[in-house]
């Protein structure tokens, strides 16, 4: 008899995955190419779940060649995820001639699988029998170490360029809504629910309880994409400051052009900028981004992202928060906003997020914020 934690899986696991990738591959939005990826790859893990219903539907000898399409999910799902983390974080993303290679270990698994895909319908049902219920035919060792192996370095290559988007955003932006990364992280971490899946089987062995326990992981995994478009819909949507990628002699010619700016234009840059830092208080603007205060202060982008650099010793986050974090201290202090909530002085001195608010005032300020107006408080009374 199916054991009822497989058996609602399968169910719940089959009805998740197809309307989700529905509704990935349907959705109309400026991240169409993403959704795209993402839909696919949701699609390619469904199957697991579909070939499990449809056998115990009684529909298999209908549908037996459905058997072994989720093999090749195990080939595709790194360059899946690389590809969505990609087009997710870098600006006007195409899908380039040379970006089709990361398909080429699919095409060469496809090659290697025609004579089972040539195979009858009975053939591949008694195959599905043997590799399912009975965990045999599990494949040669070799094929699982290689797919661990590919899988592994577009985990890899996505952490990679994680890590470059989030640097992105400290040197761009000066809010950073940690939710977008932070997805990103736990979408290219499932490049590990193929790694851990085909290591399970391969070498501690098939039964009843790996199979349980590799549906689990997958279904937790359709799961936490459902709560995200119910919790953080924007993200299936637009991604905020994307990279520029910028053509090789562009990059080159920017490098250049950086490394000729002489000290004096440096300085004049960066007094032109305290000053209408203190002036203007742009910094009041939550969304405030390097490109538009760049504009306001009649800069060129790269060069006030390298005298802020440079000059001041920190990224551009860094920069915005510290007078943020004065304007703060400031009104903490002041009488005139002794009735205003410490999250509402956060919002009057430009920030957006309490978690940010504190993470900033207590790097600039080395206390937090409760603390300090507690001393001011008490030094009022004294």
């Amino acid at each position: 008899m199916e054991r009822i934690p497989n058996l609602l899986f399968i169910i719940i696991g089959s009805f998740l995955g197809v309307t989700m990738s529905l509704f990935l591959l349907t959705i109309k939005s400026v991240k169409n190419k993403a959704n795209i990826f993402l839909g696919i790859y949701v699609l390619f893990i469904s199957i697991y779940f579909l070939q499990g219903l449809i056998f115990r539907m009684g529909w298999m000898p209908d549908f037996p060649h459905i058997v072994h399409l989720q093999l090749f999910y195990e080939v595709s799902a790194g360059a899946l995820i690389y590809l969505y983390v990609r087009s997710c974080t870098e600006k006007n993303f195409e899908m380039k001639p040379v970006l089709w290679l990361h398909f080429l270990p699919v095409l060469i698994y496809l090659f290697y699988s025609i004579p089972y895909l040539l195979q009858s319908g009975e053939e591949k049902f008694a195959f599905y029998h043997e590799y399912v219920m009975e965990f045999k035919n599990q494949g040669p060792l070799w094929l699982s170490v290689l797919k661990c192996s590919l899988a592994s370095v577009y985990l890899v290559l996505s952490f990679r360029l994680i890590q470059q988007y989030k640097r992105h955003l400290t040197n761009e932006a000066s809010y950073i809504d940690a939710t977008y990364h932070q997805w990103l992280l736990l979408f290219s971490s499932s490049v590990l629910l193929p790694i851990v899946g085909i290591m399970a089987w391969a070498f501690l062995g098939a039964s009843e309880t790996t199979k349980t326990v590799t549906l689990a992981f997958i279904f937790l995994f359709i799961f936490s994409i459902y709560l995200v478009s119910l919790f953080k819909p924007e993200i299936f949507h637009t991604f905020p400051n994307q990279i520029i990628v910028k053509e090789e002699e562009e990059v080159k010619k920017q490098k250049y052009e950086s490394s000729s700016l002489k000290e004096a234009k440096k300085e004049q840059f960066i007094e032109k900028l305290v000053k209408h830092m203190e002036v203007e208080k742009p910094y009041r603007e939550s969304d405030l981004v390097l490109s538009a205060l760049a504009e306001q202060v009649d800069i060129p982008a790269h060069y006030l992202s390298q005298v802020i650099n440079e000059k001041m010793n920190c990224s551009f986050l860094d920069f915005v928060n510290g007078y943020r974090v004065e304007e703060a201290k400031q009104m903490l202090h002041s009488v005139d906003y002794e009735n205003y909530t410490i999250i509402a002085v956060a919002y009057e001195a430009g920030f957006n997020s309490k978690t940010a608010f504190y993470s900033a005032f207590k790097k600039h300020a080395g206390e937090t914020p409760s603390a300090f107006r507690k001393s001011v408080q008490n030094a009022s009374n004294v």
